[in-house]
């Protein structure tokens, strides 16, 4: 039996997601039941992903593995920044 899947925004266990698209990007909502829902957010942050060094994705909530993704993306960046600057 696998874990249930908690809510990033409330805390709740969650009963069903909703995965739709709107603009050409996709977005979330998870259902606890009672016809309560949060809203997740989207997949993937554009306008922040724009203003990071361009190894650096930010995602949403929903994106399993995103923790690493950022550590990786970070390595990348600093060993790209070092390699740019001049020695003294």
């Amino acid at each position: 039996m696998s874990a249930p899947v908690i809510c990033p925004r409330c805390g709740r266990a969650v009963k069903s997601i909703q995965k739709f698209r709107s603009n050409g990007r996709t977005y979330f909502r998870f259902y606890h039941g009672n016809g309560e829902k949060c809203y997740v957010g989207p997949r993937e942050y554009v306008y922040a992903t724009r203003t990071q060094w361009r190894t650096l994705v930010i995602m949403g909530a929903v994106e399993v593995g995103r923790e690493e993704s950022y550590i990786e993306g970070s390595i990348r960046a600093i060993r790209e920044i070092s390699s740019m600057a001049t020695p003294e």
